[in-house]
């Protein structure tokens, strides 16, 4: 419990505690006021009055006995059912636990209660409010931040690691690959492929910045000093030529080079669906790359990269998470005025929920009410029990002394009618 709760509490049984003296302070004064007319009425020889008085006392007194006997023994002698609740706690208790648990707790009455409450009619209404909406979106963009920071943590990096681990590990990654391939090949985009490297390869032949490369390569075909005079002056015409082959080979799909290909890419995706020498390869590299340290590391890294991303992001006025949970929140309005069925299946989704938590929970809901009343000190459970109770009680003992008076007077009234 917070301090402001605690405080907060206190203050209320502070006031509690004022009132409940004040009832008592007004319950002792109708007594004794009753006594003073009673007197009063003696000295006086009004037998009306000394009626009135004698009989409100009575009241007073009977009513005082009564509220008291609830909580503890009148003037300290143990009386024959008196100091009732504390003789009666564990009834007390087993009741208000069975009362509980019977009457909020069971599904008729969460169904019933649920049926005259149409939850998401009124989320529907509460969310049409602008401010409302973004009080919405700014709670969740607080569980985000919250969640992501608190996320940082090594047992977290680690349980992360392994999640991942542990999931890839269960990919059989041959038939992914040859599934993935396939596709490729459908269509012929894997051609797309072999055009793209061909043309690349075209590209760096061309460029000026790797002639001494391209030079010392082709100049490299023979270790004599005199072939690579005599080629030296060819190069440029063997790089055009080999520039222009490439860039050909790349535009015309028929030739043998793209039916090669296409054959290659064909024959391992016969092999990575067939060869168990060759899955087995694909697993044991995989399982090698997932055992490396550097994995974990590299899991961590890409961690650190998205939460550093969403912690900064929800700093910014503009953040891109803010506004995609801000139009969430206006969908799911906008979904929930539209259209029925969703709130049909929100509301039997909560009314689900309810009645099975409170299946789940009931009985130790019961459990905890009976054992925390139980545990009570027979002293503390009376004083909150006044507490909570004792203000409304003394309505008692001021309307016995009210009443009884009234009483006393009727009856006199009609003995002096009696007696003529």
């Amino acid at each position: 419990m917070t301090d402001l709760a605690a405080r907060a509490i206190q203050a209320e049984n502070t006031l509690r505690q004022r009132d409940l003296a004040r009832m008592k302070g007004i319950a002792v004064g109708l007594l004794g006021l009753a006594a003073c007319l009673y007197v009063a009425g003696k000295w006086l020889a009004w037998g009306y009055l000394a009626a009135f008085a004698e009989a409100a006392m009575i009241g007073a007194l009977a009513d005082w006995f009564a509220v008291v006997a609830l909580f503890r023994h009148p003037l300290g002698i143990p009386i024959p059912h008196t100091a009732i609740v504390t003789r009666n706690k564990r009834t007390i208790a087993n009741s208000l636990a069975d009362f509980v648990v019977g009457q909020f707790l069971s599904a008729e009455i969460i169904v019933q209660r649920l049926k005259r409450f149409d939850a998401a009619r009124h989320l529907s209404q509460w969310l049409a409010v602008a401010e409302h909406r973004h009080k919405v979106a700014g709670y969740l963009n607080q569980a985000v931040g919250y969640g992501v920071q608190t996320l940082d943590d090594r047992r977290i990096h680690d349980f992360i690691a392994q999640a991942a681990r542990n999931k890839l590990q269960q990919i059989d990654l041959s038939a992914f690959m040859a599934e993935g391939l396939a596709r490729v090949t459908q269509g012929r985009q894997h051609y797309k492929i072999l055009h793209g490297g061909l043309n690349r390869f075209a590209d760096y032949v061309e460029n000026a910045e790797n002639d001494e490369k391209i030079t010392a390569f082709i100049k490299g075909w023979s270790e004599n000093a005199f072939v690579q005079s005599m080629i030296e002056p060819f190069v440029p015409t063997i790089r055009t030529a080999v520039v222009n082959k490439l860039r050909a080979a790349a535009e015309d799909e028929n030739n043998g080079l793209y039916l090669e290909f296409d054959e290659q890419i064909k024959s391992y995706v016969a092999r990575l669906q067939q060869d168990p020498a060759l899955q087995q390869w694909v697993s044991d590299k995989k399982n090698s790359l997932l055992n490396q340290a550097e994995f974990g590391q590299h899991i961590e890294s890409l961690w650190n990269q998205f939460r550093d991303w969403v912690v900064l992001d929800l700093s910014h006025p503009e953040s891109v998470i803010s506004g995609k949970l801000t139009q969430l929140v206006g969908e799911l309005e906008q979904h929930l005025a539209d259209n029925e069925q969703l709130g049909n299946w929100l509301n039997e989704q909560i009314q689900a929920a309810l009645i099975r938590a409170a299946n789940t929970n009931k009985g130790l809901v019961g459990d905890l009410i009976r054992e925390e009343f139980g545990n009570w000190d027979d002293r503390y459970m009376v004083n909150r029990l006044e507490l909570y109770l004792g203000r409304d009680l003394q309505y008692i003992r001021i309307n016995g002394t009210l009443v009884g008076g009234l009483f006393g007077l009727a009856i006199y009234a009609a003995t002096q009618l009696v007696a003529g």
